[in-house]
């Protein structure tokens, strides 16, 4: 395998303890920042994913103790607390309401007022308007400026779970909630002239609905950039993406810069082929990130070090996670070989 741009590497850390407390949560991303050491700017915007207000302990949102260990790390580096936001959207109505049960039930409010820093509904944020004269469907768009400004080091944290329509939501996905205004972040509807032939299968065998949504996301990629992905897979959650599907203990981080890359690894180590994942291939022939684990650079984070790992296997799911369509009934997703050959 040739060395690869620095941006291109992917890191994985794995916990040990098989139940890790909070602080073995939070200091799980603590070791992750350190070690590969984000750019360091005036202001910090962690953007987590939570997608509807429910516990911290649920599997479905990125768990706070996880980015408590991130804002402890950046005070560290000298960034003080009232520069450092947890920027989200996803609750309904305008300023300054929408986000405040998703912040509370979650339990970043807590976290937040603990650690002294900000937290920040981008539903109704600020724009920066986007021209993509290389979309192929968003070729304007607006981007909230919490996360866009250029003085802001931007990390995207997802939670480890997969889809009902886009099989995995990850760092790509994630950057859905970045935005603005919320009104045109559903990228997962279909618009009308579409609408009678959604469940059309195109040529790369997936519904012309999940096709458009891939083809959104490869063009979002292109105005909404990350400095730093990092995967929060402490407990990763298949089924739908929401309330119906199950936990699963994979005490994982996985980070990079390319968030495609990033996706590829997170979705192999589910248990998945990257190259059966729409989305993926579509961003893979659009030059957007390698997809294919054995040509990716990628790096084990343990004991404050990175070392190339030797064998990406051993991160993988002990079973393999389920995509639950909206009816619960199980998708059919193809697996990577290694997962097959252990059922």
């Amino acid at each position: 395998m040739e060395k690869q741009n620095a941006d291109s590497v992917v890191y994985v850390h794995k916990l040990t303890e098989c139940k890790p407390t909070s602080d073995d949560v939070a200091r799980s991303a603590y070791e992750v920042l350190k070690t590969i050491a984000p750019p360091l700017k005036k202001r910090v915007a962690i953007k987590p994913n939570l997608t509807i207000p429910t516990t911290p302990d649920s599997g479905i949102v990125t768990h706070p103790d996880f980015v408590a260990g991130m804002i402890d790390y950046f005070r560290d580096m000298g960034v003080p607390a009232e520069d450092i936001a947890i920027a989200e959207g996803g609750g309904a109505g305008p300023p300054p309401h929408g986000m405040e049960k998703h912040f509370g039930q979650t339990g970043y409010t807590a976290m937040a007022k603990s650690r002294g820093v900000k937290l920040v509904n981008i539903n109704w944020d600020e724009k920066v308007a986007v021209h993509l004269p290389q979309a192929e469907i968003l070729r304007n768009i607006g981007i909230a400026k919490t996360v866009k400004d250029e003085d802001t080091c931007f990390i995207n944290v997802p939670k480890y779970k997969t889809h009902n329509l886009a099989v995995t939501t990850l760092c790509m996905k994630n950057l859905m909630g970045t935005i603005t205004p919320c009104t045109e972040r559903h990228l997962c509807s279909i618009s009308g002239q579409y609408a009678a032939r959604a469940n059309e299968i195109t040529p790369n065998g997936i519904t012309l609905r999940e096709e458009r949504l891939c083809r959104k996301l490869c063009d979002l990629s292109f105005a909404s950039k990350p400095d730093l992905n990092v995967i929060e897979g402490i407990v990763g959650r298949d089924g739908t993406a929401f309330r119906h599907g199950k936990n699963i203990q994979t005490n994982l981080a996985i980070a990079g810069k390319n968030v495609v890359s990033v996706d590829a690894v997170g979705s192999y180590l589910m248990g998945f082929e990257p190259a059966k994942i729409g989305y993926l291939k579509i961003a893979a022939e659009r030059g957007l990130g390698e997809i294919v684990v054995e040509n990716i650079e990628i790096h084990e984070i343990s004991d404050g070090q990175s070392l190339p790992c030797d064998d990406v296997d051993k991160f993988m799911s002990e079973i393999p996670f389920e995509v639950l369509r909206w009816n619960h009934e199980v998708r059919d997703i193809p697996l990577n070989k290694e997962m097959l050959a252990r059922l």
